[in-house]
């Protein structure tokens, strides 16, 4: 029969039956799809070690009418060192439950897949600090699904904005003259805004590579938390076994 080859991730993998596991991939040809790994949990299958969340390569599927059936798999990447860390591998699995949330089914999702690869991989080497690689993953999910903030023109005049304000009413940003006497803006000086919008229009491969302020840090966290309350209504599994990382006060060293 026809199989195809996929590039992806294992989004996650439950146990059906007695030895079976059923995947969600992120793939970067198909987007998300779903995968039945048949014997996967027996301990001498050849699939047991790649049916997991984090495998990362290359994978042989048989199509089916509503799924998928893996026949092979050459992993190149497993992430391992996150399993060693309680906190990074809460933090990785959530960041999997976003990615699994955002894709689309049967749509290609290069973008998507990269931005996943490179926070793990962030997460992994422990040199950003955690909450602020949370942020940034979460910001960019926005721009892959084109519901990000708008802070690169003024709302009104449509000049270009070095600082202003931003109008959750709108989701748009205004200059420091337009703003007046509206409600419920949220400051963006210099540093603010120049750091949201790096965020938003960064090459990927520079974008877990960066440092900011606590308090760049506290205003943008602050926009995107109210952001995902009135865009993303839903709630997340992983997301209440998340540990509480404070952002290190300017000076401070990350946690390892």
């Amino acid at each position: 029969m026809e199989t195809i080859a996929v590039t992806g991730i294992v989004l996650s993998a439950m146990q059906v039956q007695e030895a079976d596991r059923r995947l969600v991939l992120l793939t970067k040809e198909q987007g998300r799809i779903t995968v039945f790994a048949r014997g996967a949990s027996r301990p001498r299958s050849a699939l047991v070690g790649v049916t997991r969340p984090f495998v990362t390569g290359e994978f042989e599927l048989r199509p089916g009418r509503d799924a998928y059936t893996l026949l092979s798999a050459r992993p190149r990447e497993y992430f391992d060192e996150l399993s060693k860390d309680y906190d990074r591998m809460t933090f990785g699995l959530y960041f999997l439950e976003l990615a699994a949330y955002f894709s689309v089914e049967n749509v290609e999702g290069l973008e998507l897949l990269n931005l996943v690869f490179l926070a793990l991989k962030a997460l992994e080497k422990g040199k950003m600090p955690v909450p602020l690689i949370r942020m940034v993953y979460e910001y960019r999910l926005f721009v892959i699904s084109g519901e990000y903030p708008q802070v690169f023109q003024c709302a009104v005049t449509g000049k270009p904005l070095a600082e202003g304000y931003f109008s959750l009413a709108r989701r748009e940003a205004l200059c420091n003259e337009c703003a007046g006497g509206e409600p419920g803006l949220i400051r963006l000086d210099v540093s603010a805004m120049y750091t949201l919008q790096y965020i938003l229009t960064a090459p990927l491969q520079k974008l877990f590579g960066f440092a900011v302020s606590a308090a760049v840090y506290e205003v943008l966290s602050g926009l995107l938390a109210a952001w995902k309350k009135r865009f993303l209504a839903r709630e997340f599994r992983t997301e209440a076994f998340l540990p509480e990382l404070a952002f290190p006060r300017d000076g401070e060293k990350a946690p390892d």
